[in-house]
């Protein structure tokens, strides 16, 4: 019975999907007003904390997002100095053990 009702609560609560082009907007128009109402609240903080000459919470901020384009730039150059410094060190090691084998062979 207990689980009779817990499928039951379940299946009741149905998710909220706009399909109307009526609903959509007044959704995001919802969305709308509680940014508003947030960047009003950051704004009255902001300008309470200046007029009592204290530090300010809210501060701005020029940084840029990374694009996904840049991202990618950015992990490439990583990778490809990566592998470069893994190459120069192979190389490195082939040119020592050259100079060993030389040594233990006698050659000069």
């Amino acid at each position: 019975m207990k689980r009779f009702l817990t499928n039951m609560v379940i299946n009741a609560v149905k998710p909220k999907v706009n399909t109307t082009k009526l609903g959509k907007a007044k959704s995001k128009l919802a969305i709308a007003q509680q940014k508003l109402k947030a960047s009003g609240a950051k704004l009255k903080q902001t300008q309470f904390e200046i007029k009592n000459k204290q530090p300010i919470t809210f501060k701005s901020s020029n940084k840029k997002s990374e694009s996904n384009k840049e991202a990618y730039k950015r992990i490439q150059k990583q990778n490809t100095e990566t592998i470069g410094k893994m190459f120069k060190k192979t190389l490195d090691r082939n040119k020592e053990s050259k100079k060993i084998f030389k040594t233990v062979k006698g050659e000069k």
